[in-house]
């Protein structure tokens, strides 16, 4: 299964970071991705050829790849190929959104949870007048200065906020391809594009790959700095990060 997230700006992704809620964030890899046909886009590429009398030029796709990752996405059904450092030659995955998990619009903003009251106090004796008017004064003037500070930072976060929901993007990045948070995608690797074929005794798949591994956090290093992920939460100045149950490393 592949999630939907948040569209992050270009310096997001090129600074590893950490924090209570998320985590450690490693590059784990680097490089260019390829957009390649769908069936449907190759049934279609074949028809328009023997229409067109055989002219070589009709069959070139001169769309860029993010031209062609954005009319993927829009049809629901993606087939990247990965060009990187550690992932095997001609890695190529098969994402599809099914109708079921289709929707037009974000998620809405959740509800807060209800804060616990505590029961009310008795109230403290009454101070006498000649008190009550020294001290109001001073507690009104600095009352409304730290309520208008927290208004005004409050209006602000939730305006940014709200803007974040609203387009699924980070503030500094655009959401040019219409990404819709947290929608589900079905994930497979896409064996025939990868250079795998079927064994004519059992029907297995079989290719060239040398086996690798996801070892998790405690084990992998970043591709770009070295660096582990306890040393980045140490860097952020994360402690005591409890992180997701039934993780673990991906060794088969």
């Amino acid at each position: 299964m592949a999630i939907e997230t948040r569209v992050h700006n270009l310096w997001n992704n090129l600074i590893e970071s950490a924090s209570h809620s998320t985590g450690s964030l490693l590059i784990w890899d680097t490089g260019e991705y390829e957009i390649l046909p769908s069936k449907a886009e190759k049934n279609k590429r074949s028809t328009d050829d023997e229409l067109s009398d055989g002219d070589a030029k009709d069959s070139i796709d001169s769309r860029t790849q993010s031209e062609r990752l954005f009319a993927s996405f829009q049809s629901r059904h993606i087939r990247l190929r990965l060009h990187g450092r550690r992932l095997p030659t001609n890695y190529t995955v098969s994402f599809r959104l099914p109708s079921a998990n289709d929707r037009s619009d974000q998620a809405k903003r959740p509800k807060r949870k209800r804060r616990r009251v505590e029961p009310a106090k008795p109230k403290a004796a009454e101070a006498t007048e000649s008190e009550a008017r020294d001290t109001d004064l001073s507690v009104s003037t600095s009352t409304q200065a730290a309520d208008g500070a927290a208004a005004a930072m409050a209006s602000d976060d939730e305006g940014e906020d709200a803007t974040i929901r609203a387009n699924n993007a980070y503030t500094g990045a655009i959401n040019s391809i219409g990404s819709i948070h947290q929608r589900n995608w079905f994930l497979t690797l896409d064996r025939r594009n990868s250079g795998f074929r079927k064994t004519r005794d059992d029907g297995r798949w079989v290719g060239d790959w040398e086996p690798f591994y996801v070892r998790g956090r405690e084990h992998e290093r970043s591709l770009i700095t070295g660096r582990s992920a306890d040393q980045v939460m140490e860097d952020e100045g994360v402690e005591k990060f409890v992180g997701r149950k039934m993780w673990r490393p991906i060794m088969e």
